[in-house]
């Protein structure tokens, strides 16, 4: 998934090759074609791939100038610049990179440079150059008008399974899984490694630069978030509060001040980034014990309740039904109960740092994409699962 700068458009693509572009508020998409002036839908469907398609990335825009902004250069027609998005690109199985016209909703490019499925893809952050990484363990820098890579990143040992940019667009940060399990900072202009950051035990899976391009969040599937000081190449903090599955995205807000991360857990949480993370100084209030095999971490079921870890000042969110047990009680955290077949209920301590600043429960919605707006404010998508 991704979102448009601008917040008008969400793009999601599929396993089954195509991508699908909605508008946020409902409103019909609009066309350049003659042929479809009176058409009033508000998704688009475009077709394409061959294969899964595993990313997509929006360039970037703006939106609700009222006035030109380039009165004072000689623009004296009075037209408001047009400044909403107008390229998607996508990547996919196919081994394809595609670049995709918003006005025209038709495929404008493809690029072959990769062997074997593309696994990650994101503009750049000044655009026209955009970064692109899978499984031939490559990272790889195109110009938007050129059909062949422009850097071929080389040096992680297994697929790579995300990428970032650093706000200044002259490094790129990429991470692998599988065995390798290091995340690398490279050079765009001279396509050299500058610095490798290890500490991951668990497949990495989602990189974020601050604005600021002092810090690097890398969150993992077993929900750890990691904080590192660019500068020195040295981890800062370590965030726990999600449960297992993935940490599919994180975002800074503009002050690089607060981090918010989406987790396949179905919980949007917010992390306090200059505050300190002391594991023993984690608040009791939020340990809780799960029935292993029966909920993610950080999920108490009590009755036909959902309590999903915690705020950071203690407090329990609860979804539906009543709440769970006291933190005194005798059935709070000691894992009284009985698993199926066994007699037993096992239990497994889940620490929330006392960073975490809330935490933001969904039912049956696996959080794909969290992103702070440029007003600070969290837009959140994911896929609904009725089975959960």
């Amino acid at each position: 998934m991704d979102f448009s700068q601008d917040h008008q458009l969400v793009a999601i693509g599929t396993v089954d090759s195509y991508i699908r572009v909605y508008s946020l508020d409902g409103k019909p998409l609009k066309s350049t074609l003659e042929s479809e002036k009176g058409l009033q839908v508000n998704n688009r469907k475009l077709i394409g791939h061959s294969g899964p398609v595993y990313g997509v990335s929006f360039s970037d825009s703006i939106t609700n100038l009222d006035r030109n902004i380039y009165e004072e250069d000689g623009g004296d027609d009075g037209v408001t610049p047009k400044t909403h998005t107008k390229l998607l690109l996508s990547c996919s199985a196919d081994a394809q990179i595609r670049l995709w016209c918003m006005e025209t909703w038709s495929c404008l490019c493809i690029y072959k440079a990769h062997d074997g499925p593309v696994f990650r893809i994101q503009w750049g952050p000044h655009g026209h150059y955009f970064a692109s990484a899978g499984w031939d363990k490559t990272v790889r820098i195109f110009a938007q008008d050129h059909a062949s890579a422009m850097r071929i990143l080389v040096g992680h040992d297994t697929s790579i399974s995300a990428i970032t940019w650093h706000p200044n667009g002259t490094y790129v940060f990429s991470a692998s899984d599988e065995t390798d399990k290091s995340i690398r900072m490279w050079s765009v202009i001279t396509g050299n490694c500058v610095r490798i950051f290890t500490g991951h035990t668990e497949h990495i899976s989602s990189l974020k630069c601050a604005p600021n391009g002092r810090l690097l969040a890398s969150a993992d599937t077993g929900g750890n978030i990691f904080l590192w000081d660019i500068d020195k190449g040295t981890r800062i903090k370590r965030c726990r509060g999600h449960g297992k599955g993935g940490i599919p995205s994180m975002s800074f807000s503009a002050e690089s001040n607060v981090l918010v991360s989406g987790g396949l857990d179905g919980t949007v949480r917010l992390w306090d980034v200059e505050l300190p993370a002391d594991p023993t100084k984690a608040n009791p209030l939020v340990n809780t014990s799960v029935q292993t095999g029966q909920q993610p971490d950080g999920v108490t079921v009590a009755g036909d309740s959902i309590a999903v870890g915690g705020t950071g000042d203690g407090r329990s969110i609860t979804v539906g039904g009543q709440a769970p047990p006291a933190a005194g009680s005798s059935t709070a955290g000691t894992g009284v109960g009985t698993g199926p077949g066994t007699g037993k209920k096992k239990t497994k301590e889940v620490q929330v740092t006392p960073d975490q600043i809330s935490a933001f429960a969904t039912k049956k919605t696996p959080v794909k994409l969290v992103q702070f707006t440029r007003m600070n404010l969290v837009v959140a998508g994911g896929c609904y699962d009725p089975n959960r």
